[in-house]
């Protein structure tokens, strides 16, 4: 089944970035087959306790994130 990849699903509003629900590792992502979940993040910033997402990060279907908040930097 190919996969076409979506935007990031919204999380609770508990972090906001730019006025924006902060992304975090094992979110689920839109995707056209079974859903698609963020596996990567930073290792040194948390949201929720769990890994921020950032761009460039991957999803379990093989899509990288590819928007964000272009003045926050989050690294690890």
């Amino acid at each position: 089944v190919p996969h076409i990849g979506g935007p990031v699903l919204p999380a609770p509003a508990t972090v906001l970035i730019g006025g924006l629900p902060a992304a975090s590792l094992g979110q689920m992502c839109l995707c056209t087959g079974i859903p698609d979940s963020i596996i990567t993040g930073s290792m040194t910033v948390l949201i929720n306790n769990k890994p921020a997402a950032r761009l460039g990060d991957s999803t379990a279907h093989g899509g990288i994130i590819v928007s964000g908040m272009p003045s926050v930097l989050i690294g690890g």
